[in-house]
């Protein structure tokens, strides 16, 4: 149950700010979340919040603990609904140009945590399951003074829908993002303010047992975005990103043997940021464009005892860049086609109640433990702990 903009992208085709959801077994498994049936498919799919009622979900990476969230069961036998509550550590989020953070942009009274709160809601609706996420993203600051009456505040809202068949063999989801900016300087003035700022996706996937060993899953996402700042400079000056992206899979599962479970998806994808400025009325336009074709993903599941399993995964992008550049005032493209690999290793502990998925550092089996080998290296990179409260 994310190396530079494009490999993560993957998980942002159904995008969301939301942290909450275990990653570390759907990760290890050749990052196959889309395909996979998992609590950590409520992140993208808020519906499947009502197949995972009364979990403890706590998440570890760089020596913190960065996520941990409840999901609550309520209601009667006959007709339940789930909430989740999530809280998240992890760095503030800031005004983001697809990249990285806005050219043009910075902090006078200087940034703040921001990570507020991530809910989503479960419930049955026309015989199927309804789900509701949002993520609340805010933090502000201001001066009060006659020599300063600055103010800085970032937001962004994040509302998903999910529905998922009463049989579980479908997901749809909806997902939304808006971000909201104030930017004063000392004397109250406009320093700089949202042109634009909203994604939107779309995605779903289906369950097909083709026979008794083999699931097929086609899965579709799209997502659109525009992240954009005015006044950074100079009034009417415009620095606005924005985005088109789609992603077409089919994945597999696999079945060989009781408690093996393996895993493969191939699938192309598109990506494109198109960057537009403006600056003293003029208008320079440039273009990247990342075509994955295709992608392939693998990981595997199996038991070693009765409260082990051993999980592999890697994934293989081949991708295809093209972007617009300048090169000694000359303005061209530069392309280029290259694959881009990733492996896994993880295990999963199995305690009674409580289940921990690790994603383990592979130098800690070639170089041994620390204090045998004087080696610097981490047992694990990312760990997933879930208590079942039943």
């Amino acid at each position: 149950m994310k190396k530079v903009l494009f490999t993560t992208f993957a998980l942002m085709l159904l995008l969301s700010v939301s942290s909450f959801a275990t990653e570390t077994r759907v990760l290890t498994m050749g990052d196959n979340n889309n395909i996979l049936l998992d609590e950590a498919n409520i992140a993208l799919y808020p519906s499947r919040v009502m197949d995972y009622p009364n979990l403890a979900i706590g998440e570890f990476s760089n020596n913190n603990f960065n996520n941990f969230g409840i999901n609550w069961k309520f209601g009667s036998a006959n007709n339940p609904w789930v909430l989740g509550t999530y809280f998240s550590t992890l760095p503030m989020m800031m005004p983001s140009d697809y990249d990285g953070a806005f050219n043009g942009f910075g902090w006078d009274i200087g940034p703040m945590s921001n990570r507020r709160i991530g809910l989503v809601y479960g419930r049955a609706l026309g015989g199927n399951n309804f789900g509701f996420g949002l993520d609340y993203i805010s933090s502000s600051a201001s001066y009060e003074f006659q020599s300063n009456n600055s103010e800085e505040s970032f937001s962004i809202i994040s509302p998903s829908f999910g529905l998922t068949s009463n049989a579980g063999d479908w997901d749809i989801a909806a997902d939304f993002n808006f971000g909201f900016l104030t930017d004063k300087d000392a004397q109250g003035q406009v320093e700089t303010e949202k042109d634009s700022y909203y994604d939107f996706s779309l995605g779903g996937r289906m369950f097909y047992q083709y026979n008794p060993n083999y699931t097929l899953v086609p899965h579709v996402g799209a997502t659109i975005g525009n992240h954009g700042l005015a006044g950074a400079g100079n009034p009417g000056d415009t620095n606005t990103y924005k985005r088109t992206a789609f992603d077409v899979g089919v994945g597999i599962n696999y079945e060989p043997a009781q408690n093996v479970l393996a895993v493969m998806d191939i699938g192309f994808r598109y990506y494109k940021v198109k960057h537009e400025n403006t600056t003293g009325g003029a208008t320079t336009e440039m273009e990247e464009t990342t075509t994955t074709i295709p992608y392939f993903k693998i990981g595997l599941d199996a038991d070693v005892f009765k409260w082990m399993d051993i999980r592999f995964g890697a994934t293989s992008d081949w991708d295809s860049n093209k972007q617009d550049a300048v090169m000694g005032g000359e303005l061209g493209q530069y392309k280029n086609n290259y694959a881009s690999n990733q492996t896994y290793l993880g295990f999963g502990f199995h305690w009674g109640r409580l289940h921990v998925d690790t994603y383990t550092d592979p130098g800690m089996f070639l170089d041994g433990f620390n204090f045998l080998s004087g080696a610097n290296n981490n047992m694990n990179v990312q760990i997933s702990a879930v208590y079942e409260m039943m």
